[in-house]
């Protein structure tokens, strides 16, 4: 009889603990207002411009699509099809990174200035941040440069290792995984792999602030944050007892040891993603976690079969949006319950794209952009 008190407590004991596969239970629901083909399979997320059209990038093209879904130009780059995510300037100019070079394209679509180095052999994508002094910072493996808005060179560190701009050695077999920066640092988690990775932060003269070792790991993601904070996400080699997936967070005027750090045993997490009521959410082994931004502790988990993408917050409900590798885009409470689920036409591994007014644009791997409204359930007088 005690065996069986105490099974069935140990029982109660893990449905407590353990959160169940989501089901739908909530009264809002999606409204696709229009859908639009031919984007291709986008290699950056979908962003929305100062001029409030949107920009599409698929290889080294990029197509800008209006509010109404129509395609109003297109125009392929000149740094072939590594292209990396574009940075916008709210002056009138996007800057795309190419194949050791940075492209300005005019928010008409039309060229601007080149600004090219020599040419680096990494197979990475190149990447292209913002950060102090209002420069453009360029990271390429073997070397970080500073470019101005008008496309003038400032500086270069070619010895990624030391962090000295007057050396002239190039270190080889240097790859970069995530880069970011802020008002006070530019931020890149760069290495070798068979040496391991580390998340440095550099001034904007290019000196080295610090760096935090991370050990040896297949990919990583950056995303920075108020008060001078920056948060990484980082996917180990492998998973052992002493190597699991990792969310950091570190000061950018620290001494480079995280402030808090959250592990568990997955290696796909996706990019974080802030909010401002205090939650960052990724979504790692077909779950969506919320842990708090303050000290890293978990605020809850959702299972959701087959969620892939990085998640997106609408800050006015709360509610938090992600795809799926079968079709599907959901839409999770903040307190991790499903409110409805849409099948779509293809993957959804892009992070969803969340305006105001409840409206949301997702652009699945078939290449087919959606507007989708969120209808909030109808008043008692409705």
């Amino acid at each position: 009889m005690c065996r069986i008190i105490i099974s069935f407590l140990s029982l109660l004991l893990f449905f407590a603990v353990s959160a169940p596969p989501a089901e739908c239970l909530g009264e809002w629901s999606p409204r696709v207002i229009w859908q639009a083909p031919g984007l291709g399979k986008l290699s950056s997320e979908l962003q929305i411009g100062p001029n409030g059209l949107f920009y599409a990038l698929s290889g080294d093209k990029m197509a800008v699509v209006d509010e109404n879904g129509n395609k109003l130009w297109e125009t392929a780059g000149s740094g072939g099809n590594k292209s990396g995510r574009p940075v916008f300037d709210s002056r009138g100019s996007i800057f795309i990174p190419g194949n050791s070079l940075i492209q300005e394209i005019k928010l008409n679509g039309s060229n601007g200035w080149n600004f090219t180095v020599c040419q680096d052999n990494s197979k990475s994508t190149t990447q292209l941040t913002t950060g102090p002094d209002d420069l453009l910072y360029l990271h390429l493996p073997s070397a970080l440069y500073a470019v101005d808005t008008a496309g003038h060179y400032k500086w270069m560190v070619l010895q990624w290792g030391r962090g000295d701009t007057d050396s002239t050695q190039i270190e080889e077999g240097l790859n970069i995984m995530a880069s970011a920066g802020n008002d006070h640092a530019v931020f890149v988690i760069l290495g070798k792999k068979k040496e391991g990775y580390s998340l440095m932060a550099l001034s904007g003269e290019g000196k080295i602030y610090w760096r935090c070792s991370l050990g040896e790991i297949k990919g990583a993601n950056l995303v920075t944050g108020k008060d001078g904070r920056i948060y990484a996400t980082v996917n180990p080699k492998k998973i052992d007892r002493s190597n699991k997936g990792a969310v950091y967070a570190f000061d950018s005027e620290g001494d480079g040891s995280p402030l808090w750090s959250h592990r568990l045993e997955c290696d796909d997490l996706t990019a974080p993603t802030l909010s401002e009521h205090g939650l960052l959410y990724f979504c790692a082994g077909e779950r969506l976690y919320a842990l708090n931004q303050d000290d890293g502790t978990e605020a809850w988990y959702q299972i959701l079969t087959k969620a892939i993408s990085r998640p997106s917050v609408d800050e006015s409900s709360r509610r938090v949006y992600l795809g799926t590798e079968d079709n599907r885009l959901l839409a999770v409470s903040s307190l991790g319950r499903l409110d409805w689920e849409l099948t779509l036409d293809g993957k959804v591994s892009m992070q969803p794209l969340v305006v105001p007014g409840g409206y949301l644009y997702v652009v699945t791997d078939a290449g087919i952009l959606y507007k989708i409204k969120d209808e909030p359930p109808l008043s008692d007088g409705g």
